[in-house]
This record gives C-alpha cells, sequence and structure tokens, in this order.
C-alpha cells in the first residue's frame, strides 16, 4: 500500500493514510450506524475543524452527535472537534464508498458557500466533481501557491495535484511546478523530481509551459540534494522565513570554526521564525512559517554549534527533535547524519534506532566528508574497547579522506597521537606529531575563506540544474565550511605534545593545551585536554597531577552530556593503579607489556547500569600505598597553600572537594549539614576566584 519512498520519507504519504489490516484491528468494531458514518464521514474528509460547520454538512445537532455512536469517536471542546485517534478517520474514510463521499465534499461545499469562504467551496467541489472541469484549475492552482507563500506545503501539494487534474497544458505545467517546489520544500524529493519534470517536459510540446524557468531550477536543486552536495540549497532559493533561516544556517557553518560567538548571534535573530507545520487544519496557525527543509537546515546549524561549544545536551536535544519532523538527512549534504552518529557515540556509546532510520532515509548520496566522518565514529567504537591502534589507524584514514572539510566539521575525536602512546607505540606517535607539526606551523596566520558569504567564488549553474545550483564537485567550504581550521590543528598539536612530554616539560605542555581548549571554547573539548592531561601525568608517575586533572575531566565531561566519555573517566577514578602506578617510559622495557594509561575502560553500552552524578564512585579514602613510596592525601597536598585564605572548615570543605566527593559526602564525613557545606564551598569560590567544582580542582593543580 505503501512504496519505498513513502517508507523513507522521500515522498508525501496519501492523506488520509491507508486503513491496513493492522489498523483496523487495532481500531476494532466501530459500532456505527447510518446517521454516524455519515457525521464522520464529513469530519474525516474536512479541511477545517470547526463544528458548526460538521452540524451543519452532515444535518445533525450537537445534542444528537453527543449521544449517538458518533459522539464516541470524536472529541469536541471549544467550537471545534478531532478524532480521537487518526487511524478511525483512516477506517471511516476506506469504508466509505464514491457516491458516499461526494456527498460529503457537496455538502460541505455548500456549507463553506454559505459562510463566505470561497476557497474553501472550491476545493470541495473540485473534489465532488467526478471528470476534470478546467475551470476550476486556475483558481486551484492559486489556493495552492497561496498555502505554499504560507509554508503549508503538505496542502499546497495536496491542492497543486488536484488542480493538474482539471486542467490543461499551461494551467497543468503550472500546477505540476507548484506540486513540485511543494514537495521539493517538504523534503519530500522524489516527489518533487516527478513533478517538476512533468511541469519543465509538458506531454503537449506546442503548449509552453507556464512556471517553467522557476520549475527547472527547482528540479535543479532536487537533484542536487539527491547528488549529496552541501550547497544544494541557498538562500536565493527561497523567500521570507525560509530564506532568513538558510541564510542564518549557513553563516553559522561558516563562522563556527572562527567565531562561533558571532555565530550564536545570527542563530538569535532567527529565533522567532515560525517552524514548520504539521500536518493539520486549513490556514490555521500564523501567516507565514519556515518549510521543512529550510527548518532543518536550520536546526543542523543550531545543533552543529552547541556541539561545537561542546554543549553535547543540547546539541543531542535539538537534532533529536529536528529528526523526528523535518528531512534532516538532505541537509548541508548529511551533516545531520554525520552529527546524530557522533551524538549518538559520545553520549550513548552506541548508535540509537532513530540515527539508523535517519541513515536508512538518505533518498541518494551524501557529501564525501561525510563519508569520510564514519571512519572517525568507527574509531570512537574502538577507543570504547580499547584498542587504540585501530582507532588511531582509523582516524589517519579519516584525515586522509576528509582533509580540512573535516576538521572545520569539529566533531568529537579522541587524539590518534595519544591513541598510538596508549598503545605503547612511540615512534610512530612521534611520526604522527610531526607530520602534525609541519601541517600547523607553516598555515599560522594563512587561513582562507571562500564560499558565497565570503567575498570569494561561489557556485555557478551546470547543466539541466537551473542558475544557482552547485556543481558536482561542490564542497562543505562553499556551503559555509570555510577557513582555515587552525583552532582545531592547534589544539590538536598541543595534545600531541602533551601526551609526548617527558617530567620536564609535561608542565608546559598541560598549559599550552589548556590555553588552547580555552581558546576553543568548547567544554566537551576542555574535558578531552584534561583527560589527555591526566593519562600523562600517569604515565610519569605522578598520581597526585593525574587524579586532579582526571576529575576534571570527570565533571567537563559531565557539564557537556558527553554520558560515554565521562564513564571512561570514571572508570579511571575507579581504577587505583591510573593514578598509583608510573608504568614507565612510553617504549616498554624488555620483558614488559606494551605500555598504556591503565587497562582499557569497559564499553560504555557494555551492559552496565547508568549511574547518577550523585551516586559516581569517587575516592572516599586514600588507597592503599604502593610499594616504595608514601601514601599521597591529594587533596592535602593541593589545597595547603590555600591555609593564608581559606578558614580551617573552608580549607576542609575545599579538600573534599578537590578529592570528588559531593556534598553530600562532605557533610558526612565533617558531621555537619549539607546546607553548611553549600555555604562554606561557596565562599571558598568567593575567595579563590572560581566559579565551578572543575576550576577549584585545576587551581589546586596549578598552584
Amino acid at each position: 500500500m505503501l512504496d519505498e519512498e513513502h517508507l523513507v520519507g522521500t515522498a508525501l504519504m496519501p492523506d488520509p493514510l491507508p486503513a491496513a489490516r493492522a489498523v483496523r484491528e487495532a481500531v476494532g468494531p466501530l459500532g456505527l450506524d447510518d446517521e454516524a458514518r455519515r457525521v464522520l464521514l464529513v469530519a474525516a474528509v474536512a479541511v477545517v475543524d470547526r463544528t458548526e460547520l460538521l452540524l451543519a454538512a452532515s444535518g445533525t445537532d450537537i445534542d444528537t452527535l453527543m449521544a449517538g455512536p458518533a459522539g464516541r469517536h470524536l472529541h469536541l471542546v471549544g467550537g471545534r472537534f478531532r478524532f480521537h485517534h487518526p487511524r478511525i478517520r483512516s477506517v471511516v474514510h476506506d469504508d466509505a464508498d464514491l457516491a458516499s463521499r461526494t456527498a460529503a465534499h457537496v455538502a460541505l461545499a455548500e456549507v463553506h458557500r454559505k459562510a463566505d469562504e470561497p476557497l474553501i467551496a472550491m476545493w470541495h467541489t473540485a473534489l465532488s466533481t467526478l471528470a476534470g472541469d478546467p475551470l476550476l484549475a486556475d483558481g486551484l492552482v492559486e489556493l495552492a501557491e497561496q498555502h505554499l507563500a504560507r509554508g503549508d506545503v503538505h496542502r499546497a501539494h495536496e491542492v497543486a495535484r488536484e488542480a493538474a487534474s482539471h486542467g490543461t497544458d499551461r494551467v497543468r505545467a503550472r500546477a505540476f511546478a507548484v506540486a513540485g517546489r511543494a514537495a521539493l520544500w517538504a523534503g519530500h524529493v522524489h516527489d518533487a523530481v516527478v513533478y517538476l519534470r512533468r511541469a519543465t517536459s509538458p506531454s503537449d510540446s506546442t503548449a509552453p509551459a507556464a512556471g517553467a524557468p522557476d520549475a527547472a531550477r527547482s528540479l535543479g536543486i532536487a537533484l542536487a540534494l539527491l547528488d549529496g552536495r552541501p550547497d544544494a540549497v541557498v538562500p536565493e532559493d527561497a523567500a521570507g522565513p525560509d530564506r532568513a533561516a538558510i541564510a542564518a544556517a549557513r553563516k553559522t557553518i561558516r563562522l563556527l570554526d572562527g567565531a562561533p560567538g558571532e555565530a550564536s548571534a545570527i542563530l538569535s535573530e532567527v529565533a522567532e521564525l515560525a517552524p514548520a507545520r504539521p500536518l493539520g487544519w486549513w490556514f490555521d496557525g500564523p501567516d507565514e512559517a519556515m518549510t521543512p527543509l529550510a527548518e532543518a537546515h536550520l536546526r543542523v546549524a543550531q545543533s552543529y554549534l552547541a556541539l561545537r561549544l561542546g554543549n553535547i545536551s543540547e546539541a543531542a536535544s535539538v537534532l533529536d527533535d529536528a529528526v523526528e519532523r523535518l528531512p534532516v538527512a538532505l541537509a548541508f549534504g548529511g551533516l545531520g547524519i554525520a552529527l546524530a552518529r557522533r551524538l549518538d557515540l559520545v553520549r550513548d556509546g552506541h548508535l540509537r534506532r532513530a540515527t539508523t532510520a535517519l541513515e536508512a532515509s538518505v533518498p541518494g548520496q551524501v557529501a564525501p566528508v561525510v563519508r569520510a566522518a564514519t571512519l572517525g565514529d568507527r574509531a570512537q567504537t574502538a577507543v570504547f574497547d580499547g584498542r587504540w591502534v585501530e582507532a588511531a589507524t582509523l582516524l589517519g584514514l579519516a584525515a586522509e579522506r576528509g582533509g580540512d572539510e573535516l576538521r572545520r566539521l569539529w566533531l568529537p575525536t579522541p587524539d590518534p597521537v595519544e591513541l598510538l602512546v596508549l598503545a605503547g607505540q612511540d615512534r610512530a606517535a612521534r611520526r604522527s606529531h610531526e607530520r602534525l607539526r609541519l601541517r600547523v606551523l607553516p598555515s599560522v596566520g594563512s587561513d582562507t575563506t571562500t564560499g558565497p558569504y565570503s567575498g570569494g567564488p561561489t557556485h555557478t549553474s551546470h547543466a539541466g540544474a537551473g542558475p544557482g545550483t552547485p556543481p558536482a564537485g561542490a564542497t562543505m567550504s562553499s556551503a559555509g565550511f570555510s577557513g582555515g581550521p587552525m583552532r582545531r590543528r592547534r589544539l590538536d598539536l598541543a595534545r600531541a605534545e602533551l601526551a609526548l612530554a617527558d617530567a620536564s616539560g609535561v608542565n608546559r605542555a598541560r598549559e599550552r593545551a589548556v590555553e588552547a581548549s580555552l581558546r576553543v571554547g568548547s567544554t566537551f573539548e576542555r574535558g578531552l585536554t584534561e583527560l589527555v592531561a591526566a593519562r600523562s601525568f600517569a604515565r610519569l608517575g605522578l598520581p597526585g597531577d593525574a587524579a586532579a586533572h582526571l576529575l576534571g575531566a570527570h565533571e567537563l565531561f559531565e557539564e557537556s552530556g558527553a554520558k560515554a566519555w565521562e564513564h571512561i573517566a570514571e572508570q579511571a577514578l575507579a581504577t587505583p593503579g591510573f593514578v598509583r602506578e608510573a608504568p614507565g617510559p612510553v617504549v616498554p622495557a624488555p620483558g614488559e607489556a606494551p605500555g598504556r594509561a591503565g587497562s582499557a575502560p569497559p564499553r560504555p553500552d557494555a551492559g552496565r547500569p547508568r549511574r547518577e552524578p550523585a551516586s559516581r564512585p569517587v575516592p572516599t579514602e586514600a588507597p592503599a600505598e604502593p610499594s616504595g613510596g608514601p601514601v599521597i592525601d591529594i587533596g592535602e597536598e593541593l589545597c595547603g597553600q590555600w591555609s593564608d585564605l581559606l578558614t580551617e572548615r573552608e580549607l576542609d570543605v575545599a579538600r573534599l572537594v578537590v578529592q570528588g566527593r559531593t556534598n553530600r559526602q562532605v557533610a558526612a564525613n565533617l558531621y555537619v549539614s549539607v546546607r553548611t557545606v553549600e555555604v562554606h564551598l561557596g565562599r571558598v569560590f568567593r575567595k579563590l576566584g572560581v566559579r565551578s567544582r572543575t576550576e577549584l580542582a585545576v587551581l589546586a593543580l596549578r598552584g
């Protein structure tokens, strides 16, 4: 009953949906008499939900309706009606014969004519006409264009198809053009291609194709979307809210590498645009709204900005909502798919079913950089399993295939140099570091910008696609992914040097890596830098420093919503050997296993029950003393420097917080109330000029 294009979302669903056997089984017997069937059929074909029109068209009154069997299946409130469930509407509509449907449309046409609503009356008149009426075609096309101007793409497509069935020659071609444009902006690209080709190649070759230039341009956009071209849609192709949304989305993505603050300001300017309309009643809602395709671009850019700033939770929330409503797979050559995959892995440690369905909805190709990003996804999975060499190899392949375009995406990614260090591959790590250094140093100050918003070259038209459609070689840069990814490279280089640092240079390397992370402005990237620092200090036999950085990484991952990485830090915190034993230099000594900073943590999704942050494992006492050295009280060692600034009780609270204790645990340890701990901790923050527990731990570490 539904073909593959319907199931993946590239063709519009019939309205109402067919009443398949499973639908009928779910609905069960309706228990209707003839009058109830007539009332419900009128409700099923109506396009406005006013109760008085339903009563007038079905020839009944409210008391009779409420007392009869039809009233059991309708929700009546505030002068409006709706079915208790859409499945009932499908069954009622499917069970009616052609004569009954025609009679319902005739009755509704008369009621709307009396209510001085000629456009809606014309629609029902058209549906009650058994043979096409050319006199209705022009009016129906104008009605479809009105729906399209309001952003109601589903109704525009529906009315335009009906107009095509009544019109001839030029009017039919015009109707096909409107139907194709409506399908395009709804994200139903297969329907768009079908109707736009009919508009540009009418069956009567002697008749000029009205609207053919616009149809050709729209056809070029649809074909570019099927090819996975990132800049398939540009602001000049749209109008009203769509133009503002697409312009803001493209500018946002262009600015993310170097100016995320400016990108945030741009998105705030379009925050009040009305979202895409769901399939509903005619002429409801605002006069203008974004279409689904335009809003998909905007929401992908919004999610991408949140990800760039390290707010994994917000990025996932925005994208999850968009995936439910919008053609996310079409935006920016499939960028939404790359975001969804990486967010799933960073947040949950595995791909969710919704993301798998999103990938299956791709109607054609995705951009090459999106395909390259899947290698990074596999690297994430390998990291969770502790397969360091495999992860580093996959990241190298991803970088080779994606190049600077992939680096500009700022997808959360582990550092390949550190992964090689963890695997004990010292020589390979240093070679990788040298290649990275050579890429960064000659490029300082040489950022370049190209694309439609930079004053650089923009795309030109290509054969059969209409003006403004991108050429086959279009890249993410021409869609707005422009400017050299220098912040990304510098951060990668700083973390690589930290991973390779020896005891004499680790503190300076740590400072450079932290500074690079702060310049980036991402909570997640700061957490990843803290984790690299923790592993480096553990490798060098500095457990106090390692523990403080590990605590910072855990808190930053928790703050950003990166639960999978939070779990990695959590497992390391619960592994005494990670911060207590120094495995020696990166190159293993003869007879030793290859060095790695602690054993590989279990996968975040490996059957463990998810703990709330308040109950996560934290050190409750100093671990057992390793042979050959004293027991280190991390808080006492690091917080003693504040004795001149804090009272004795404030020092006690600060020491326990730096050790990773919650307020409740601190209160139990000091035999005071949680509120007392909160007061003391607030004073500690004010006196030391910090704003969070993470900053307090980092300050303790740095002295």
